[in-house]
């Protein structure tokens, strides 16, 4: 069997961190009244109908949840940018402590029981956000739907092999976020609240791929090195590309 490039490397372990997201979306929403913890939209909303009705005990622990989210991505970019730390590793520990408290706390109010989750999401959106030269985001799916649908027009219309690698690409991504809530769902309705820790399967699995990526990477030879930053640059400038202008 042939080593991973970097590039295929990349894609896989979002797509294991995707099936981990859509876990982490239908545990919160089973366990803790049809929140999803991987986002805001529903927050927010929620939180303005709680503000205007002048519930305010509810209103503080959104806006607590609300804040929380926002940490995890801050740290996320924090430690990214002005730490040496392997952020890929990290995540996943930050994952598997966000599920572990979020299974030992109660889940009543709902909200507080949630908020490891919200952290831990947010935090791996910071992280794991792109994949293969592709924006995408691996703790929900709206956007990878899109892009999914879009890639295979385009490639339909054009024959052009990128859109084709980008429909793939966000394809499975959509198809691991719904490997993973069933995943989630089997786990939640078979063990309860301690169903978080089937998760920790796809997380090892992840941990054993970026092991095997680092043992690919040191043996590589200069000629790959070379070939492997040429990928990088072109990735680099499909990125750019899907930026909103």
């Amino acid at each position: 069997m042939g080593k991973l490039t970097d590039n295929q490397w990349e894609v896989m372990m979002h797509w294991l961190l995707t099936l981990v997201g859509g876990f982490m979306g239908v545990y919160a929403v089973l366990l803790h009244a049809g929140n999803f913890g991987s986002a805001q939209t529903g927050n927010v909303m929620e939180m303005a109908a709680e503000l205007v009705s002048m519930e305010w005990q509810k209103v503080l622990l959104r806006m607590i949840a609300f804040i929380i989210f926002g940490c995890g991505v801050v740290v996320a970019y924090l430690l990214t940018n002005y730490t040496e730390l392997n952020m890929r590793k990290l995540a996943l520990w930050v994952d598997a402590a966000g599920l572990t408290l979020a299974s030992l706390l109660p889940l009543d109010p709902v909200l507080p029981g949630l908020y490891p989750v919200f952290f831990c999401a947010s935090f791996q959106w910071g992280v794991y956000s792109a994949a293969g030269g592709f924006k995408s985001a691996s703790i929900f799916t709206t956007n990878n739907y899109k892009q999914a649908l879009l890639g295979w027009t385009q490639y339909i219309l054009t024959k052009d092999k990128e859109f084709l690698r980008k429909a793939i690409v966000y394809t499975f991504t959509v198809l691991s976020f719904f490997g993973g809530a069933c995943l989630g769902a089997w786990s939640v309705y078979t063990f309860n609240v301690r169903g978080a820790y089937i998760a920790f399967v796809p997380l090892a699995a992840a941990r054993i791929l970026i092991a095997v990526g680092e043992r690919s990477a040191q043996d590589e030879t200069p000629a790959e090195l070379a070939r492997e930053a040429t990928e990088e640059a072109e990735e680099a400038v499909l990125l750019e590309e899907e930026l909103p202008k």
